[in-house]
């Protein structure tokens, strides 16, 4: 059911259930036929004075008001309207009263509780229903027609309490939407842009390398530059992703591995130990490469016997789990100046972006002779993927 089927129903319906209980209360005084088409009037009445309210309330963005700007337009609102329905209602009542004084007076004298008393004669009749209509003051008359007039008043005030209700909810969820694809279209601006700053970062380190090797031994440049074009080619491939498989991620590595290691030579080890369980959960593309590529960087190049680099993963019931262990020590005291890479920060934010808080990346010391970068993945985020 599309909304303005629903508006309409809920007008009618609402109305019809308020002016329900006027005709039991009316069937009781007055002849049914026109208890009921007084109250369908009341309905048809209340529904065109609620309808022109909605289109004045839309017209002048009353749902965006704050809520101490918003009672008082809505209480004066319901107070005319209130007023405007019951001088309508009592037109139609005054009449309804007439039609039946004109048809027959005896049922007019029955409804005003003035039936004629057999065996009284007429001059006591006529004392009695004069001491019966004194009773009906002025200020009994304007009492009345003032709680009459604000039993439609509250209909109106609950009428507006519903329709506001709901723009609020609508308002909330709107906002709430509009919240969620601002935080997505910034997600993704600022992974496109750490993606961008990411595969620079790989390719100028991997042009540095094959240019050292270019004088000193052109066969292992050639071979080095088809490594390399592997590498664009993973490249390439994987940045139309914000995740692969980590069983593609570590083909990257490896070829990486072998580039490096054809500069290195005996100065760099390296060991997967994967395991199979976690070959297929999605990660980060480039992710484990630029934690070896800054293993290799910041640690082996600058030990003289090289040293090894460890990858391993394990599977809990929460997290996957992904080391990349190398030979070296953290430098805690770096120089002043000393540009720290832009790696290591940007897998952070792609692993916070990606997966939330409860993801994580650490670059800690493990033990006197090694350093252990670890990557914490949520296995609930991963799910979702």
């Amino acid at each position: 059911m599309n909304k303005s089927k629903l508006y309409w129903l809920l007008q009618f319906g609402g109305w019809s259930g308020l002016m329900f209980t006027s005709f039991l209360a009316m069937i009781m005084l007055t002849p049914t036929w026109l208890a009921l088409s007084m109250n369908l009037l009341f309905v048809v009445f209340g529904v065109l004075i609620s309808h022109l309210y909605r289109r004045y309330v839309k017209k002048k963005d009353w749902k965006n008001l704050e809520i101490k700007q918003l009672v008082p337009r809505v209480f004066l609102a319901s107070i005319l309207q209130g007023l405007v329905h019951g001088v309508i209602s009592l037109l139609l009542i005054i009449v309804g009263f007439a039609l039946i004084a004109q048809s027959n007076p005896e049922i007019l004298e029955g409804m005003t509780g003035l039936p004629k008393i057999e065996g009284v004669d007429e001059e006591t009749q006529k004392l009695l229903q004069e001491a019966s209509m004194k009773s009906f003051t002025p200020t009994k008359i304007i009492v009345f027609l003032i709680s009459f007039i604000i039993s439609f008043a509250v209909y109106f005030i609950s009428w507006s309490s519903i329709y506001f209700a709901y723009q609020y909810l609508q308002r909330t969820r709107e906002v709430e939407i509009e919240k969620w694809k601002l935080s997505a279209s910034v997600k993704d601006a600022e992974l496109s842009a750490l993606k961008a700053q990411i595969n620079p970062h790989f390719i100028f380190n991997s042009l540095n390398n094959i240019r050292s090797l270019v004088i000193e031994d052109y066969e292992r440049a050639r071979d080095s530059i088809t490594h390399l074009s592997d590498l664009l080619r993973f490249s390439i491939q994987f940045d139309q992703y914000e995740r692969v498989s980590l069983d593609k991620e570590l083909a990257v590595v490896k070829d990486y591995l072998n580039l490096e290691a054809i500069q290195l030579e005996e100065r760099l080890k390296y060991d997967f130990r994967i395991d199979k369980s976690t070959k297929e959960f999605q990660v980060p593309p480039m992710i484990v490469q630029t934690l070896v590529e800054n293993a290799i960087k910041h640690s082996i190049n600058e030990l003289p016997n090289g040293g090894e680099i460890i990858i391993e993963t394990k599977l809990d019931v929460d997290f996957l789990y992904i080391y990349v262990k190398n030979t070296g020590q953290l430098k805690v005291n770096r120089m002043p100046g000393h540009r720290r890479g832009i790696g290591i920060n940007n897998s952070k934010e792609r692993l916070r972006l990606l997966y939330g808080q409860k993801s994580s990346l650490v670059v800690e010391n493990m033990n006197e002779k090694m350093v252990c970068a670890t990557v914490k993945i949520p296995l609930d985020q991963h799910l979702k993927v």
